[in-house]
This record gives structure tokens, C-alpha cells and sequence, in this order.
């Protein structure tokens, strides 16, 4: 047991704050008896579409978790296309949950067939291909694309309840995640008016991010999650340089 709440901090991997703040509250609503604390990526993209994006905000999650101070007891990458997700699993030794993979994972519990309801055609590709990463192709049905407006509208649950509802009819989804940072705290205002389970991507994270903690499972010292071995690097600063960089440039 521990004497002080579980501490597990929110990196969002894009540079807008109001998605930090969107995140961390809806954490804080699943976890009431954690402290949650949220931080945004130091560079990169507002909102993150296509491959390029993701790229970039991988070594920005990467460096924001690494170099944040404090001790924290899991990280959550607050971002569908967890970038940075397996790098950070490499170097740390905490759980770390990404909110795609998390809420993956947690819709194959819920019914047969999921779908992701979200915005951007551009990310399709790149969800699809987390998917197949996170070997759950058979069980998948597609994306929902809803209009952008989702993202400004100052009650986006009617939009995102349409995208359900297209997917249901279309797809035959029996689960429809919604994927995104930008839609935490929503997932239970759509599931009161949807004909499938609704899983919320961020408070999926939330959930298993406590599970692992409590699990206590340890961190892999062989495989491809095992720590790297340290070797000269150029540029690098900070604890990410300390943790991988035997000499520094």
C-alpha cells in the first residue's frame, strides 16, 4: 500500500492547452483518488493529422515526459496516435499508457466489432495501422470520419452521436471508441444516447493506467522493451541524454 495518492501525469502531445486541461479533468473524474496532473507538449503540431505531425510530437512527448520533474507513478500519452507511446516504454521504468492502444484494448471487451469515431481523414491510415500493431484487425470495422466541426462546436455530442449512429448502420460496429484527446469527458454524455457502448479513449487510459499500477507487473529487462543500451548522441540534453547517451554533443 501506498501512504499518498497514486500520482499519473497526462502528456499531451499536441501544443494546445485547452486539450491539456479537456484531459486532465476527465481523468480526474475517473480517478478521483489519484493526483492528475497534465502537460503539454513543449513543440510541435495544435492538432496532429497526418504522419509528419505524429513525428514530430513522438520526440515531444518523449522529452515533455522524460524531463518533467516530479515522481509519478504512470504516464498517459493523451494523444489517439500514441506518439512517442514505445519509446517511453523503453526508457522508463513506469507503466506507460497510450490512449488508442488503451481504448483498443478495452473495446474488444465490449462487443465484437468496434469502430473509431473520429475527425481528419488523413488520421484513418494511421489508425488502421495501430490497429493492425495492436493485433485486433479482425475485430476492427472502420473509421468514422465526423465534420470538423466537432472540434469547435460547443456541444459536439450531437455530431459525434451521428458518426455512432453511421457506423452502426454501415459498419456493424457493436463498440465505438471516440477517438481523440479533444473528446475526453464526452464519452458518457454520447453512450446515454447510443444504441452500442461508447468507450471514451482517454478514460480508458485512466482506467488502465491504474490497473497496471496496481498490478505491479515490474518492466521487461530483455526484449524490445527492455532498456537501450547507452551510445554517443548529438544533441541531447537533460535526463533523456542521462538515460541514453553515453557521451553528449
Amino acid at each position: 500500500m501506498t501512504d499518498r495518492p497514486f500520482r499519473i501525469l497526462a502528456v499531451n502531445s499536441n501544443t494546445d492547452e485547452r486539450v491539456t486541461g479537456r484531459v486532465t479533468r476527465a481523468i480526474g473524474d475517473v480517478l478521483p483518488g489519484c493526483h492528475v496532473e497534465g502537460i503539454t507538449a513543449g513543440f510541435g503540431p495544435r492538432g496532429i493529422g497526418g504522419r509528419a505531425d505524429l513525428t514530430i510530437s513522438a520526440m515531444a512527448t518523449l522529452s515533455a515526459a522524460v524531463d518533467h520533474p516530479g515522481e509519478h507513478d504512470a504516464i498517459i500519452v493523451a494523444c489517439f496516435s500514441d506518439p512517442g507511446l514505445h519509446a517511453l516504454r523503453e526508457v522508463l521504468d513506469i507503466p506507460v499508457v497510450g490512449i488508442g492502444e488503451a481504448s483498443f484494448l478495452t473495446a474488444v471487451q465490449l462487443g465484437a466489432r468496434f469502430c473509431v469515431v473520429t475527425v481528419g481523414p488523413r488520421v484513418v491510415p494511421v489508425i488502421e495501422e495501430a490497429v493492425q500493431a495492436t493485433g485486433l484487425a479482425s475485430r476492427f470495422c472502420g473509421v468514422e470520419i465526423v465534420d470538423t466541426a466537432a472540434l469547435q462546436a460547443p456541444d459536439p455530442v450531437p455530431l459525434l452521436l451521428e458518426g455512432v449512429e453511421k457506423a452502426v448502420r454501415g459498419r456493424g460496429a457493436e463498440v465505438a471508441i471516440l477517438g481523440g484527446a479533444a473528446f475526453a469527458g464526452l464519452a458518457a454524455r454520447v453512450g446515454e444516447r447510443s444504441p452500442i457502448p461508447i468507450v471514451g479513449s482517454v478514460e480508458a487510459a485512466a482506467v488502465q493506467a491504474l490497473a497496471l499500477i496496481h498490478l505491479k507487473a515490474g518492466r521487461p529487462k530483455v526484449g524490445s522493451y527492455a532498456r537501450p543500451a547507452v551510445k554517443p548522441m548529438t544533441g541531447l540534453t537533460g535526463r533523456l541524454a542521462r538515460l541514453l547517451a553515453s557521451e553528449a554533443s
